[in-house]
């Protein structure tokens, strides 16, 4: 190699390293902020509490930056929406009940439903202003064993008229779609049934404001004849118009983008699971749940606990909901998400851990 080249071959290798080295800290400064947020933790949440944050959702797969500014090559799935960093492991608690779990034997149950306005954290900087049945969306999971009577009471503690109108079957006089007026009461009285989850929602139009901003719950009714015990879980899937345009751009599983994802649900290998899952999601008409390397029993029917399908992927159309059961036989790690990959993509992507 003549001198002339040897420098050529030198200076090409310098700025190569420099460019790299520049581009590198240039791409990790401006990202180490969009996913881990400030790095002044007392402006993360506070700054942005009560403000509809709008950040940039790829649209195509020309450049690697995902919901919420999350990185595509932070997941090994890929493009993730993350949980707010505060939001805990104990936060998926209250939608799961072990195999040793035993409702009350009163016939007659008492629920208190106190909805406002609330603003909410589902996703990491970014805060919806939802409506809300007890602060929680979703509402609290109300629970009971077929033929119970069910009086919830509901105090309207918003400017705004409501409802709680309750799927299944009930006198039509407790149907819910009458609203109850600005800071008003009304107690509904039903009987549970029949067996199976049946979603619960405001039907006040238009309803589907209402039901987007988050005003809906799950009831889960038991069966005379117990199942079979299980570790159950209550899924209700969402979306969310962060942006006010008319189109989900974040995802949920009970409430938080990404939450089984950053705390996947663990269960012991060679025992039953059990999962309850509503599609509460408005503006699109279906999801489908799909479960990775293994396949699962799918009740459909009101009434039954008796499989009716098998499979690895089952569609939900909006307010339907399914039974799934499976038992997962080797340890490892479980991948689950809807098929419409936008979904997952942006915060509808979790886990099961077989251990």
């Amino acid at each position: 190699m003549d001198r002339k080249s040897f420098l050529t071959t030198i200076g090409f290798g310098v700025m190569g390293f420099v460019g790299s080295l520049f581009g590198s800290i240039k791409f990790n400064s401006r990202n180490s902020e969009e996913i881990c947020g400030p790095s002044d933790p007392t402006t993360s949440v506070a700054a942005n509490f009560g403000v509809v944050t709008t950040p940039t959702v790829s649209d195509n797969y020309q450049n690697s930056i995902g919901a919420g500014g999350s990185l595509r090559g932070t997941n090994t799935y890929g493009s993730m929406a993350h949980p707010p960093f505060f939001i805990k492991e104990e936060y998926t608690e209250r939608f799961y009940y072990p195999p040793n779990y035993k409702n009350t034997n009163q016939k007659v149950k008492d629920f208190n439903l106190n909805l406002f306005p609330l603003s909410m954290n589902i996703a990491h900087n970014v805060n919806y202003p939802a409506w809300t049945f007890d602060g929680l969306v979703p509402g609290p999971v109300l629970r009971a064993n077929l033929g119970d009577t069910l009086r919830i009471h509901v105090k309207n503690s918003s400017p705004d008229p409501h409802s709680l109108h309750f799927h299944g079957t009930h006198d039509p006089l407790e149907d819910g779609w009458e609203p109850i007026p600005a800071f008003g009461e009304r107690t509904y009285q039903i009987e549970a049934g029949p067996i199976g989850l049946h979603p619960y929602h405001c039907h006040v139009p238009p309803l589907m404001v209402h039901t987007a901003k988050g005003l809906y719950g799950a009831l889960l009714v038991d069966p005379p004849t117990k199942r079979k015990p299980a570790h159950e879980f209550v899924l209700t899937f969402s979306g969310w118009d962060t942006k006010g345009k008319g189109k989900n751009d974040y995802y949920t599983w009970n409430g938080i983008a990404g939450i089984y994802d950053r705390y996947p649900m663990k269960v012991p290998v060679g025992e039953r699971v059990r999962f309850y899952i509503q599609n509460m999601m408005e503006r699109e008409p279906i999801i489908t749940f799909h479960l990775h390397a293994q396949t699962f029993d799918i009740i459909r029917s009101l009434g039954s606990i008796v499989p009716d399908g098998h499979s690895d992927v089952v569609t939900i159309g909006q307010t339907e909901r399914v039974v799934i059961e499976f038992v997962l036989k080797k340890k490892g790690r479980y991948m689950f998400h809807p098929h419409q990959t936008h979904m997952a993509e942006n915060g509808g992507m979790g886990w099961i851990v077989a251990v």
